[in-house]
């Protein structure tokens, strides 16, 4: 009898298994990234990528390419073809609204990674807290001034990230929240340089000359930090990562290229994003709307400090794509 019990319930999960899988092989995800030209927006790709296939979803990929008319047309194509779901990681959260009503209008579940739209209609935003990075950012330079000069003082340079997303808003208020409760620590300068290495050593160098003092800077992205760190370097105001006239690096995202300055400390830190789990979360929940399942209007993932202890750790993302 309990032989029988056993099979019954392994040939039951069987079936199910089976039968989703079945259901999952007649499903389309869509994903629209805004640009892959930065290893961040590979890591998710892969992530979603990874994950459909591990599902057996049928899976298409649309790349802005960096044109906000582009994504429009992308999204407006993949409504056409009847995708199941749609997975959007905006260029601009004001201008995506137009495309957030389309889905809307054609049942289609539009859910957001990494870069939401100001606006209601979607179904999911999945993201790191952006907040809690700038906070994060933040609390770790004024601690290292703090080591540095026994309390807090000292000028900032902030490299603002792409204006009109949600993570160079949220991670500039979280900066700024932390950095306005010492009236010691200056923000001598505040640029865009949006989320670019090349525009960001570009800015990174007209600041460098028109300020001899400068303690630290926050890239709102590993990018705008590394622009920075090779803007220093051409100046030649680079110093060893102990030295008091080493100027503090901060950036966000943990791509490779910034992990390599943190094991060589020419970066101090980058706060990672857990991007792989970012894409796979997205793709998880889409499905679970298709199932009619609960799913939240907003969910967090995972980040945390990388420094010279542990940037060679192979599970970090940065150190998966190179």
């Amino acid at each position: 009898m309990k032989k029988f019990i056993t099979f019954f319930i392994i040939l039951s999960l069987s079936l199910l298994v089976f039968s989703g899988n079945s259901i999952n092989k007649s499903r389309t995800i869509a994903l629209s990234v805004s640009s892959m030209n930065n290893g961040f927006f590979v890591g998710l790709e892969k992530g979603v990528r990874d994950r459909a296939e591990e599902l057996q979803i049928n899976y298409v990929l649309a790349n802005a390419n960096g044109s906000v008319m582009k994504q429009l047309s992308d999204i407006e194509d993949l409504i056409t073809q009847n995708v199941d779901a749609l997975i959007v990681n905006a260029l601009d959260g004001d201008a995506i609204i137009p495309a957030v009503k389309k889905a809307n209008k054609a049942g289609i579940p539009i859910l957001f990674l990494d870069r939401g739209a100001n606006s209601t209609g979607m179904t999911c935003f999945i993201e790191t807290d952006n907040v809690a990075m700038g906070r994060m950012a933040g609390e770790y330079i004024v601690r290292k001034l703090i080591d540095r000069y026994g309390k807090p003082i000292g000028n900032i340079v902030e490299l603002e990230g792409l204006q009109g997303v949600t993570p160079t808003r949220d991670r500039g208020k979280g900066f700024n929240e932390v950095i306005e409760k010492y009236p010691d620590i200056n923000i001598i300068a505040r640029q865009n340089a949006d989320f670019d290495q090349e525009k960001a050593l570009n800015v990174m160098q007209n600041i460098l000359q028109a300020n001899s003092k400068i303690d630290a800077v926050f890239g709102h992205n590993d990018d705008n930090t590394i622009g920075a760190m090779s803007a220093i370097e051409m100046s030649g105001r680079s110093k060893p990562i102990d030295d008091k006239e080493h100027i503090i690096l901060v950036g966000i995202d943990g791509i490779a290229q910034a992990l390599y300055a943190v094991r060589k400390e020419k970066i101090d830190v980058s706060i990672t994003q857990t991007v792989l789990d970012m894409g796979k979360t997205a793709v998880d929940l889409a499905i679970d709307k298709l199932d009619g399942k609960f799913v939240p209007p907003h969910v967090y993932t995972d980040f945390f400090i990388v420094d010279k202890n542990n940037a060679d750790d192979e599970k970090l993302w940065g150190n998966i794509i190179k």
